[in-house]
């Protein structure tokens, strides 16, 4: 079958619900490459997620995610249970407790390589052109950490006193080459996570022919990145035959290696390996990106966040390393900050639309209780932008903050609509009535704050999808997110950079820039502040998209961090 009728950042992705709002939760499109639907209905998507055989997964259009080999997320049947089995041993709270560590201690080392760019500890304010490859940076050494037991060192960053490294490791933390590779584990690993969209289009024969500079980059991080993970295999192997596996670290390949049945051959136990390397860095990388974005956007969602972990957070004289899981985390999950982070997947989840394609003629049934037969081979989207922005689930006010012309709020970041009142209601029900609140289900999706956030229908919260094949590692990316900002917010603020906004556009040091504001009246200060925030919501409103997960296209928003009370516009 070709491609289907809907690109993920066509217009089902960018028009949201507007589509549906016309046609209904759920339509059909017929076109000359088969059957296609159209899917906003919770009601639908639950149905068609738990019922795995009826409705299959087009793996043939997840081949580019296996250039080690198949894995959990490009296999279907019986096999796919032999991956599921095997691979779901890695995720329990032991591991998600090296994940907390790592991630309190990574976003701590962003804020000072922001530091170091800044010409010192960034008191007077760190200017951040593109937040995405620094989240992305720490997203991959939590994930390098926590998963393989690989120590990742930032620009900069030097080892911390007593810290060593495990004998046979340190060619995976090495700056540069070891041995026979002509690359850094470091950079295989982020020239692959950058480029493997190339490994779908050519074989590898032909792409180490082609003359480009680029495809022959991707090729050398092939090699490098498949002799690594070879050679990080077999320390495993040796690690585990001496009895002398990790103690302070989960690891991804162990269970992979030590599963009694069903066993796993070599290409699956890489294959598994890189797809959580990839699935664990680019979408936990973006939510960080956008949560940042979005509370500069929402100072009052910011100077909340900040109030909520005054009073939940240990005392100063607790460093945040010393920050104790599971409890705080479960704290922290049911507060604000648990709804910031429901609001940010909400609005802007990493990947937009999850194909399903029927195996034969399946019935469905509708809201309104009708059954509905659909021939083999309907091709279908769950569209994540369009349920999560339907008036009919979720609780929203008639007006926009931003956009006067909107119906709702909808595509507002709002966190407060997660805020239970002291009845357990949304303080603003969704129009359809369909709303859940909690002890009348579990919603797979809801990891955090189940018990003190708004708890969508089945359905209709989709940021890591739903059912059997719903993400594995969806605790392990809120431990993380949960993790990395509170230790950001604990201490720094995060504004909109607006120094293109100020007169002519040429400012140039902090200094100069507070001098100017400071010399601005309130009706100016807010004037600039939102020019600039016009700009943002252009951008996060238009200029996402990707092949695999939404980002930034081309322009990016730049910020700016500081210590709490170093703001310059509130």
């Amino acid at each position: 079958m070709a491609q289907p009728a809907y690109e993920m950042d066509g217009s089902m992705a960018s028009e949201r619900f507007g589509p549906f709002s016309v046609h209904g939760d759920a339509f059909l499109v017929v076109s000359p490459w088969g059957l296609y639907l159209a899917n906003a209905s919770p009601t639908l998507i639950h149905q068609i997620a738990l019922r795995r055989t009826d409705w299959i997964k087009p793996v043939e259009h997840y081949a580019v995610v296996e250039p080690f080999g198949p894995n959990v997320l490009t296999t279907e049947g019986s096999t796919w249970r032999d991956h599921r089995k095997v691979t779901s041993g890695a995720f329990n709270e032991r591991s998600n407790a090296v994940v907390w560590k790592e991630s309190v201690k990574q976003a701590e080392e962003m804020i000072k390589a922001w530091g170091r760019r800044n010409d010192g500890d960034g008191k007077g304010g760190m200017w951040v052109k593109d937040v995405y490859p620094d989240a992305a940076t720490a997203s991959l050494h939590i994930i390098s950490r926590s998963g393989f037991g690989v120590r990742l060192l930032w620009e900069g960053e030097e080892m911390g006193a007593g810290e060593t490294v495990e004998k046979g490791y340190e060619r995976f933390t090495s700056h540069t080459p070891t041995g026979e590779h002509t690359m850094a584990f470091k950079e295989s690993m982020r020239t692959m996570l950058r480029g493997f969209i190339w490994m779908g289009v050519f074989s590898k024969a032909t792409l180490k022919r082609l003359p480009f500079k680029q495809t022959r980059k991707v090729y050398e991080g092939y090699t490098n990145l498949n002799d690594y993970l070879h050679e990080l295999l077999q320390l495993k192997k040796t690690a585990i035959s001496n009895g002398l596996a990790e103690k302070d670290t989960f690891d991804l390949m162990v269970p992979l290696i030590t599963s009694p049945a069903p066993t796993l051959p070599t290409p699956s136990i890489l294959g598994n390996a890189f797809v959580f390397l990839f699935a664990g860095h680019e979408t936990t990388a973006n939510s960080i990106t956008f949560l940042l974005i979005l509370l500069a956007l929402n100072p009052s969602a910011q100077r909340r966040l900040q109030s909520t972990l005054s009073s939940l957070l240990p005392s100063r004289s607790t460093p945040p390393s010393q920050w104790p899981y599971p409890s705080l985390f479960n704290t922290l999950g049911s507060s604000y900050l648990g709804a910031c982070i429901n609001e940010q997947l909400r609005l802007i989840p990493s990947v937009p639309m999850m194909p399903k394609r029927s195996s034969g003629p399946h019935t469905l049934v509708l809201d309104t209780g009708a059954p509905v037969t659909l021939p083999g081979g309907t091709f279908q989207h769950f569209c994540a932008p369009s349920v999560h922005c339907s008036p009919k689930y979720w609780p929203h006010q008639p007006r926009s903050l931003r956009d006067p012309s909107a119906a709702n709020d909808l595509m507002d970041f709002v966190p407060e609509r997660w805020l239970l009142d002291e009845h357990k209601q949304p303080s603003h029900q969704p129009s359809g009535g369909h709303a859940e609140t909690v002890g009348e289900l579990e919603n797979s999706a809801m990891d955090i704050g189940a018990d003190k956030l708004f708890n969508p229908a089945r359905g209709a919260f989709i940021p890591f999808s739903d059912g059997p094949r719903g993400c594995l590692g969806r605790r392990f990316a809120m431990v993380e997110l949960v993790a990395v900002m509170a230790t950001i917010f604990r201490s720094y603020s995060v504004e909109l950079d607006v120094r293109a906004f100020i007169q002519d556009g040429k400012v140039g040091s902090s200094e100069e820039l507070e001098r100017r504001v400071r010399a601005m009246g309130p009706e100016e200060k807010a004037e600039v502040y939102a020019r600039a925030g016009k700009r943002a919501w252009r951008i996060l409103d238009g200029g996402l998209g990707g092949l695999v997960t939404l980002q930034q296209q081309g322009e990016k928003i730049p910020v700016r961090v500081c210590e709490r009370g170093g703001e310059m516009f509130w």
